[in-house]
């Protein structure tokens, strides 16, 4: 029996090692750091001795990394496979135009300003072929701005509480997962994606594993704080229900505080008898409560609007106008 389940654990480490890699690349404002990051990346790659493909998305970058990603593809061939989205979309739908494109066994995302290391990439991929659904790299210290950093611990905060994961998980955008992931990623679809959100909802088996993370050689972050709102927004509208249980709560609120107005009035008349209540007071618990009132309807006027978004494909996640295959 013990030879059996050995057998069995190198037969399922041999297929590990020789199922494909797919990395999936967001490409906005990066004509500099294109033409490094590709030959390191295609070296890693090729020293993991397994078939791989590597997709770049261009966001419809304003600058050249179109033509630089084309000139990269006729260095590489087809181990680059391209794609141009024909407005911007943002990060997370250009993650998800590459994972609809993808053909391997295991995905790896990542960004492409040289923050995260290629030769980390083997690190990611190695945790999945030992059985997690989902690899995500925890940095040893973090080379991201200031206000960058804040908000990234707003998030990552709001995303632990609401998949119940531990204090000290570290989330990234440079992970490692299974296809079946990706698949089911794809299939939720949706105008406002948010790609962690969306991995950790279909993934059983998650790790941490360390990396490094280097400075910025070029440029600056695309991301500021009205991008962190809107993130921030999307991630509690979308995957969590938190809005409803703190309209509920406000309703709650109204009832015991109406209650308890009521219930005083209603003895104060009965012991004092009837007395008429000062403008100013009425005036004040009138205006109190059309302001809950109009929250609750603000929020779920939030919810219908994306919804119709939604089901009548006013807005969609994306949209390819070229393929570089």
């Amino acid at each position: 029996m013990t030879e059996a389940i050995s057998q069995r654990s190198r037969a399922d480490s041999l297929l590990g090692a020789l199922s494909k890699v797919s990395v999936v690349i967001p490409v906005y404002k990066a004509e500099k750091s294109l033409p490094i990051l590709v030959p390191r990346l295609v070296a890693t790659l090729r020293g993991m001795h397994r078939d791989f493909e590597i997709i770049l998305v261009d966001d419809c970058s304003p600058d050249s990394s179109w033509e630089v990603l084309m000139r990269l593809k006729a260095e590489h061939g087809p181990a680059l496979r391209l794609a141009k989205l024909l407005k911007n979309s943002g990060q997370h739908n250009a993650i998800l135009c590459g994972l609809s494109l993808v053909t391997g066994d295991v995905i790896v995302t990542m960004d492409d300003d040289l923050q995260n290391p290629p030769e980390e990439v083997p690190k990611l991929v190695e945790a999945v072929d030992r059985g997690f659904d989902l690899a995500v790299g925890a940095y040893d210290s973090k080379k991201h701005s200031g206000p960058r950093n804040a908000g990234g611990e707003v998030i990552d905060w709001l995303q632990r509480r609401i998949f119940g994961l531990p204090k000290d998980f570290q989330l990234t955008a440079f992970r490692a997962f299974r296809r079946i992931v990706a698949d089911n990623v794809c299939q939720m679809g949706g105008v406002y994606p948010y790609i962690t959100s969306m991995v950790f909802t279909h993934a059983t088996k998650y790790t941490n594993v360390g990396v490094r993370h280097e400075p910025r050689p070029f440029g600056t972050s695309n991301y500021n704080l009205k991008r962190s709102l809107s993130l921030a927004a999307n991630l509690i509208l979308n995957y969590s229900s938190y809005p409803l249980y703190t309209v509920a709560g406000l309703c709650l609120f109204a009832f015991l505080v109406s209650a308890g107005m009521g219930s005083f009035v209603a003895f104060r008349a009965l012991i004092y008898g009837s007395a008429v209540p000062g403008w100013a007071s009425t005036m004040v618990v009138i205006s109190f409560f059309n302001a809950l009132v109009l929250l609750c309807l603000l929020i779920f006027g939030i919810y219908l609007s994306r919804m119709n978004q939604q089901l009548t494909r006013r807005r969609v996640s994306y949209t390819i106008e070229e393929l570089g295959e």
